[in-house]
């Protein structure tokens, strides 16, 4: 492993420990955190923190159902490997504003909402308070497929990105696409569309992780505690416009991938039950400048992986940007 990575590793019996009384405490007294105004007057919650070494700006885009406390130790090893690190809330998570009054449901009209706020982000925010003018793209699941349609539509933005586990195509059961679209059609055609889909429900407080996308019991257990003391952080069912505009998204976005010209380091998780990884594959096919790694033996969540799993892929990403950013 390489040394400037090794003691921030955080081993599985020391996370808990280590978070509470150093990670924690840093995020507090450090970042910046405030809300702006969207291009609809949406307000998001957006949270900072400039480095005065900066090497480039590591903007975040997270996933579906998540929030700033699942990124902070992720925040914590990209700011202490020299980066500043930019997080924002998307519309309908954590503190940003949400368009539904439950707490735990995901709504979204179109992905293009989710594109057109971290463009906003990337102007009002971003571009003003960093110090290198380099900015680095790291996006989860979602994230990834949101990250995707904005480097369709904005070329140039970034130096490069992390597209980790990204959302290409969505593992839907026994659905077929076209027949999510349809009975998400129907259901907004009669009002329907911020009500759960099929086969989603509320957050009901119950501990899953045998289940989970995480190999970090220690990890997960820290998120569900958030869940459960932070009302805002419950999402946790999708609507049927939300499942309707994802399905769009994921299409759209392997549609037009030829166009992209960044740099992108996708990292793939071998057992992941909730992206289909050929999308990754079409992706890859389809794009000019994409370095592809996969992680055989891990769960969706690469950073929530077993202790091996993840220093490899750290290791995979600083290495990478090292390259790129030289």
């Amino acid at each position: 492993m390489r040394e400037d990575m090794a003691s921030l590793m955080i081993k599985e019996d020391e996370f808990r420990g280590v978070v509470e009384s150093t990670i924690e405490p840093w995020v507090e007294k450090e970042f910046v955190k405030g809300h702006f105004t969207s291009f609809d007057n949406t307000k998001l919650a957006y949270y900072y923190i400039v480095n005065p070494k900066e090497k480039a700006s590591v903007v975040m885009c997270h996933g579906y159902c998540e929030f700033f406390p699942k990124y902070y130790e992720l925040a914590y090893i990209f700011y202490n490997m020299g980066y500043s690190v930019f997080f924002v809330e998307h519309r309908g998570y954590g503190f940003s504003e949400r368009a539904v009054p439950e707490l735990d449901y995901v709504y979204v009209r179109d992905y293009d909402d989710y594109v057109e706020d971290f463009h906003e982000y990337m102007k009002q925010i971003v571009t003003k308070e960093s110090k290198s003018k380099q900015y680095v793209l790291f996006a989860h699941s979602m994230g990834g497929c949101i990250s995707t349609l904005f480097m369709e539509k904005y070329l140039n933005y970034f130096k490069c990105a992390v597209l980790s586990s990204p959302m290409h195509e969505m593992k839907l059961g026994k659905f077929k696409p076209w027949q999510v679209e349809l009975i998400s059609g129907i259901c907004g055609v009669f009002g329907q569309d911020k009500k759960l889909a099929s086969g989603q429900k509320r957050f009901d407080g119950v501990n899953v992780w045998e289940k989970s996308s995480s190999m970090s019991k220690a990890r997960y257990d820290y998120q569900f505690d958030k869940r459960l003391s932070v009302p805002e952080y419950t999402t946790y069912g999708g609507t049927f416009a939300w499942a309707k505009a994802s399905v769009r998204a994921s299409k759209k976005c392997l549609r037009n991938a030829s166009v992209i010209n960044t740099p992108i380091l996708l990292c793939e998780a071998g057992k992941d039950t909730l992206v289909d990884n050929e999308g990754h594959r079409k992706f890859v096919e389809m794009t000019k400048n994409t370095t592809y790694k996969i992680f055989p033996e891990s769960k969706h969540e690469l950073f929530n992986a077993t202790q091996d799993i993840r220093e490899e892929y750290f290791e995979e990403i600083f290495n990478y940007l090292d390259e790129i950013l030289e």
